[in-house]
């Protein structure tokens, strides 16, 4: 399969899972806020958000693998394939018995940070629950991720996913609505949720020839401990703030901060959808030394995530405060109305995804040990000023945390990027970040003068929301006429040519 039909393929696939991730991330919140409460809301939020720390524990394998694999991919080389994903699943099986055995931990001592709002046994069986689908998809699935990843077949991963997702909130909703106690409703969506990595391995096993008893090669795990640094930080970054939260403020803050970050970080995972893959399409590239070819490609990627960030995350940032209303309109147990608070949070989640192209160009040239003391700067500098901030400001606090060290380390990502990979003027980064910020200020400013009538209710919300979508596209589109004219002429170009076909 060429690399332009793998590329799309990723993307489709990516925007069909997130779009069930959005549903999902929708509707299971809210039926959990209105038949258990906040703080039921805020405790799932708190203990998944703390086992997303278990990923520091394979950091580094992932991006470490993925390089190694590109080159003996695209040289169809079975024996080398076979050596690293043997030393792969060797070691993915040890890690995920240290994952099991730190979930047990965690769930012992997790009770008493929560003691003052639930019985230790309830708080004890609630991380056992979540927790077991961190462990099985360690265990037997994050192998076959790794190497469909490398393959440049996101989609098949990415579909897996979304099939699991799909089973596991309908029976989630089953559950619920049919009067069932909240562990009860996890431990459904958990059995649920083992059909990803069940597809996975027979994806794998039925296309694959791999010989997992070949002798290991460990030297393609040499880079994991560069790529170590910059996973470690990236977990901590995703993670640092409802742990905080969790410490400092009551549940009801944390189910507030919640509902605010399902709704960003769905439009973050949207914008990473679109351009799903492309660090394996990079890798491809660079393994055959298409130099120019990379300038070109990278161009558009960045282009491309600009008009899309610009669009979609001006747009929630005008309309977020209607949306959370709306909401939690039967909610009364816990203010959810934060506009300050949510502009702060569309905003970390902009510069993170505008971080997105250098991101994967760096991960598919192996750029590990170069840029990994940037990503320690960056999670030391989170957890600092996180901390400060979250005792005087409380979630208003660590988000300003984030938004701080998320931007610094993504000016300097960037900037790595133009010097060292691409050769090109570094100037460029601070053009393309200030054009950013004032036609995201513009859309913000001027969407809200837009607004026709009073959001009652969803229906006339989606009409404001229609409006809004339409005036940022028109100023997206005319800000990449001005700055961007190469991009948006190989954009239609390529769209010319896949209509004259």
């Amino acid at each position: 399969m060429n690399r332009s039909r793998a590329l799309k393929l990723n993307m489709c696939a990516s925007l069909f899972s997130e779009l069930v991730t959005f549903v999902s991330g929708l509707i299971l919140p809210r039926l959990i806020l209105v038949y258990f409460g906040s703080s039921c809301n805020g405790l799932v939020g708190s203990i998944s958000q703390f086992l997303g720390f278990s990923a520091i524990l394979r950091a580094g394998m992932g991006g470490a693998i993925r390089a190694a694999l590109y080159k003996p991919l695209a040289e169809n080389n079975g024996a080398s394939v076979d050596a690293i994903m043997s030393a792969t699943n060797r070691h993915m099986r040890k890690i995920a018995y240290i994952i099991g055995a730190a979930i047990l931990v965690f769930s012992l001592i997790y009770p008493t940070l929560v003691r003052n709002e639930y019985d230790w046994l309830f708080a004890f069986t609630m991380v056992l629950i979540i927790g077991s689908s961190t462990f099985v998809d360690n265990f037997f699935g994050i192998k076959c991720k790794i190497l469909l990843q490398a393959d440049q077949k996101y989609y098949i991963q990415i579909g897996s996913g979304a099939i699991a997702s799909v089973f596991s909130t309908i029976v989630s909703i089953i559950l619920i609505v049919t009067g069932n106690r909240i562990e009860i409703v996890k431990i459904g969506a958990a059995i649920a949720l083992l059909i990803n990595p069940i597809i996975l391995n027979l994806y794998v096993r039925k296309h694959y020839s791999i010989n997992w008893n070949a002798k290991p090669d460990e030297t393609a795990l040499k880079q994991r401990w560069d790529a170590f640094f910059q996973q470690v930080a990236t977990v901590i970054n995703e993670n640092i703030d409802l742990s905080l939260l969790t410490l400092f403020v009551a549940l009801k803050e944390i189910s507030v901060y919640t509902v605010h970050f399902m709704v960003a970080n769905n439009i973050g995972k949207i914008v990473n959808s679109c351009v799903q893959g492309i660090n394996s399409t990079f890798g491809n590239i660079i393994a055959r030394g298409e130099k120019e070819n990379l300038k070109r490609v990278f161009s558009f990627i960045e282009w491309t995530v600009f008009v899309v960030s610009i669009v979609l995350y001006s747009v929630t940032a005008v309309m977020l405060p209607g949306f959370i209303t709306l909401y939690t309109k039967s909610i009364s147990d816990v203010n959810y109305l934060r506009p300050a608070f949510a502009i702060i949070m569309v905003v970390t989640m902009l510069i993170k995804s505008s971080r997105i192209p250098y991101q994967m160009l760096v991960e598919a040239d192996g750029r590990f040990k170069e840029t990994r003391n940037g990503a320690i700067l960056e999670a030391l500098l989170n957890l600092v000023l996180s901390a400060i901030l979250v005792y005087f400001y409380g979630i208003i606090g660590v988000l300003i945390g984030t938004l701080v060290s998320g931007t610094i380390r993504t000016l300097e990502l960037a900037v790595f990027c133009m010097r060292k990979i691409l050769h090109s003027n570094w100037v460029h980064i601070l053009k393309h970040y200030i054009i950013m910020s004032i036609t995201f200020v513009v859309v913000l400013i001027v969407g809200k003068y837009l607004l026709p009538f009073e959001m009652t209710d969803y229906l006339r919300w989606a009409g404001n929301a229609a409006i809004v979508t339409v005036f940022s596209l028109i100023v997206a589109i005319g800000v990449s006429l001005v700055f961007y004219r190469s991009s948006l002429l190989y954009f239609l170009q390529r769209i010319k040519r896949r209509l004259s076909k």
